[in-house]
């Protein structure tokens, strides 16, 4: 019988298991369509403080661990799982279903429908793509540091307010586990995944945790893809940690209930050479 393979710590592998939530602000562009989506127009204020107050509180929960790219009224939260520990599992599900609620309670304070949150588990390739910045500007910064017009501070700080020209959130770049939460949102509530619900992919668990409280299960398909989503309504933060997480299941444990081949070939860590700031 094959040992199962050893998974070192920081160890980087061409394919990984990723979780993703994607949130969705429900009946956003039902606000704007009587103004044809004019953000400046006075009867679409209402609209924009309520994207201002979502992208603020989903900000608040964004940390290393937690990682996130905004899109207009959806925010996708990513984490890659760990082979070696089921606690990052539970980490990742508890910090999104804490952001969930807090954009919930405030935006359904405001009178609004709330938002539907979708997580799911799924593979990664990993392409480690750099981020390109725009040589012109670039160029400027350099120039005037080395005049001594700006100081080392200063050209620091204006190359990070700058920003790439091309570029994203490499965590979710050829990320299938982004797709399935994407597409089961779209599906909404013709596929049963209706209101503001939090809807948690079932290939998290490998069984059903006494810590979690769950109502629905909806079994979800498309074309080359399908899932069971539990509907999370709550969870006993206290107790899922006394268990030691050991209902959910890790990224190997994961791609095994999957079907995705994992760990797969070892990738060698990268180095991308390109200067942002030189002080010589």
């Amino acid at each position: 019988m094959p040992k199962p393979p050893r998974f070192a710590k920081g160890r980087m592998y061409g394919t990984e298991i990723s979780g993703v939530a994607w949130i969705d602000l429900l009946g956003y562009g039902a606000m704007l369509r009587p103004v044809r989506f004019n953000p400046s127009h006075a009867s679409a204020q209402l609209a924009v403080h309520r994207l201002q107050e979502f992208h603020s509180i989903a900000l608040k929960h964004v940390n290393r661990s937690l990682r996130a790219l905004i899109l207009n009224d959806g925010i996708a939260f990513v984490r890659e799982m760990s082979p070696r520990s089921r606690t990052v599992t539970f980490d990742f599900v508890a910090r999104v279903f804490a952001a969930f609620q807090a954009i919930n309670e405030e935006d359904q304070s405001a009178g609004h429908p709330g938002a539907r949150c979708i997580v799911a588990a799924g593979a990664r390739l990993r392409t480690d793509e750099p981020m390109k910045l725009n040589p012109i500007k670039l160029a400027s910064i350099l120039t005037r540091h080395r005049q001594g017009a700006i100081t080392c501070q200063q050209a620091i700080a204006e190359a990070f307010a700058y920003g790439p020209i091309a570029g994203g959130s490499v965590p979710l770049q050829a990320n299938f586990a982004f797709t399935k939460a994407y597409l089961a949102d779209a599906s909404g509530s013709e596929a049963g995944l209706k209101g503001p619900r939090f809807f948690l992919d079932a290939a998290f668990c490998s069984s059903e945790p006494s810590w979690f409280d769950i109502g629905n299960r909806i079994k979800w398909e498309v074309e080359g893809m399908s899932a069971e989503f539990l509907e999370l309504k709550s969870i006993d933060n206290v107790a899922a940690g006394a268990s030691g997480h050991n209902h959910l299941r890790n990224a190997a444990e994961i791609a095994r209930k999957l079907g995705i081949d994992f760990p797969g070939p070892r990738i060698p860590r990268r180095r991308h050479r390109q200067t942002i700031f030189d002080p010589s």
